[in-house]
């Protein structure tokens, strides 16, 4: 079992005069084998929260469990590891790729045994041992993060956290390394955490899927009910940013929503956080201020924080992305 959790967790940067809240009072769980998909625009919390399952940023509130346990990280090997969004800046210039996935190998072994146990890593992401001799330069953006997945793999951790793994690439590269990630998340069954801002993206390997906006979960479920019928308006408004995936919401948004800003994630709204952009909710229609002064409860379908998700007709997709 390798079940990934998150409760309650909020993570803070700066003090409490200047600073903000990258994530606030989450709670969000990976199943033992699942894939689940994080997603939302720049600035929601995304990347907070996967540095947070592997350390490298404390919280501030909540905690994070493994397995039922408190997730401790020590200097041994660590039971949750990441693959970062740049595979260049991942990866030690200096070393060889060999070098860098021996590295994340659990001590203990020979040295005939640690090469051999880089090879068989190398060939699991599909790329020829012979190149373990190479350095980071000499590869390609799509090599450099099949190693970093390699060298991810390499601690056998119990889950990855990927971060934004395909947005550095090439479009002609990323399905070739999400068709890596399904492959390999298939034969080894470990559980992970995709994030990405492109929900069609998540939906090519996710079985689960929650939606992000300034540092809270706004809607989560299992994919394809996400995906085929999303309550939460910004889940909409993602799907219709995606090209060829159909109406996913009002062709043309009121004059209000259409002139509105983004809200500051220094200093979110009160109440729903979307409803200054909400195509729904007080700009657009006189008789919901409840969305300025109330939080909304995910008492909804697929845990929707939205007052009025069960008001409003559900998306009807026309199409699909290729």
């Amino acid at each position: 079992m390798s079940e990934l959790r998150f409760e309650g967790v909020s993570v803070r940067y700066g003090n409490r005069r200047r600073g903000m809240t990258a994530v606030d009072r989450v709670d969000l769980t990976v199943p033992d084998g699942a894939v689940v998909g994080l997603v939302g625009e720049s600035g929601s919390g995304k990347s907070t929260m996967a540095r947070a399952a592997v350390g490298l940023t404390p919280l501030s509130a909540g905690r994070i469990l493994l397995d039922g346990q408190p997730l401790r990280h020590t200097s041994g090997p660590r039971p949750v590891q990441m693959v970062f969004q740049d595979p260049y800046s991942s990866l030690d210039p200096r070393m060889t790729i060999g070098d860098s996935v021996a590295e994340a190998v659990p001590r203990g072994m020979r040295s005939a045994d640690r090469r051999q146990e880089v090879a068989r890593l190398l060939e699991l992401v599909e790329l020829d041992p012979a190149r373990a001799g190479a350095y980071p330069g000499q590869l390609s953006g799509g090599q450099r993060q099949r190693v970093a997945l390699a060298r991810a793999l390499a601690a056998r951790p119990q889950v990855v956290v990927a971060d934004e793994i395909t947005s550095a690439l090439d479009v002609s590269i990323q399905g070739t390394v999400l068709n890596l990630v399904r492959r390999l998340q298939r034969e080894l069954g470990t559980s992970m955490l995709f994030i990405s801002h492109d929900l069609a993206v998540v939906r090519y390997v996710a079985s689960e899927i929650a939606v992000m906006y300034l540092g809270r979960i706004v809607e989560h479920g299992p994919a394809a009910q996400v995906l085929g019928d999303p309550q939460h308006p910004y889940t909409r408004d993602l799907l219709a940013a995606v090209p060829g995936w159909g109406s996913a919401g009002p062709a043309t948004a009121p004059p209000g929503v259409a002139a509105a800003e983004p809200a500051d994630p220094h200093a979110p709204p009160p109440g729903c956080r979307y409803h200054p952009r909400c195509p729904i909710g007080p700009l657009a229609r006189d008789d919901r201020e409840v969305c300025r002064t109330t939080e909304p409860t995910t008492d909804h379908r697929h845990a929707t924080a939205c007052h009025f998700a069960a008001a409003e007709p559900l998306l009807q997709v026309t199409g699909r992305p290729a």
